[in-house]
């Protein structure tokens, strides 16, 4: 009977927004010394659309939410993210056509190299470095967020995260968008042990 009860208990936090957001990789502090000089964004992957792809709704909102930051602070936007596949266009380029549906001038820098989070962090210095940028607001998934930041920062880039997700609200009421995230969380915390052993 306890052994039902722990599982139930376990269950129901899964559910809470607060006790989810309480379980994700913590952000890294933001380490800029002056003012953000662009906003980068990352890739989601692509979708398989018949004969093409398209970008899956966590790249739509990445990309909205980095469009939003770099219009309100008046910078330039990059988006990174290539091809798993070598195949069709980069996920950096679908993002842009996407924007571009909304906020027809846009005209994103692109880093298209990339197929991990390392590579979105190497490419994307490289071509940061390029354009005179050493500051940055980077722009993924809140989970996604603390490998991601990490990564550039071991680049040698300043980093101040911005999460284009959150937890749904209110916190102590239960969720299936909470419990959805579980997985993802999961997966975050496996890569980053990975992420230590391998790169930093």
């Amino acid at each position: 009977m306890s052994g039902m009860v722990l599982l139930l208990a376990v269950m129901i936090g899964a559910t809470l927004p607060g006790v989810v957001r309480r379980m994700m990789p913590p952000l890294p502090p933001a380490e800029l010394d002056g003012a953000p000089q662009a906003v980068v964004v990352l890739g989601a992957g692509r979708q398989r659309r018949g004969n093409g792809y398209q970008v899956p709704t966590a790249g739509l909102r990445r990309a909205s939410a980095g469009m939003q930051v770099a219009r309100a602070l008046g910078l330039p936007l990059l988006i990174s993210g290539g091809r798993a596949d070598g195949q069709g266009p980069s996920e950096a380029a679908l993002m842009a056509e996407a924007l571009r549906h909304r906020w027809p001038q846009a005209d994103p820098w692109l880093e298209e190299q990339s197929r991990s989070t390392w590579e979105n962090a190497r490419y994307s210095a490289a071509l940061l470095r390029e354009q005179g940028v050493q500051r940055v607001v980077l722009v993924t998934d809140r989970a996604h967020l603390c490998r991601a930041v990490l990564s550039f920062q071991a680049q040698g880039l300043e980093v101040a995260p911005h999460a284009a997700t959150g937890t749904p609200s209110p916190e102590w009421m239960p969720s299936a968008g909470a419990l959805a995230l579980i997985p993802e969380i999961y997966y975050e915390w496996a890569a980053l042990v990975v992420y230590r052993l391998r790169y930093f």
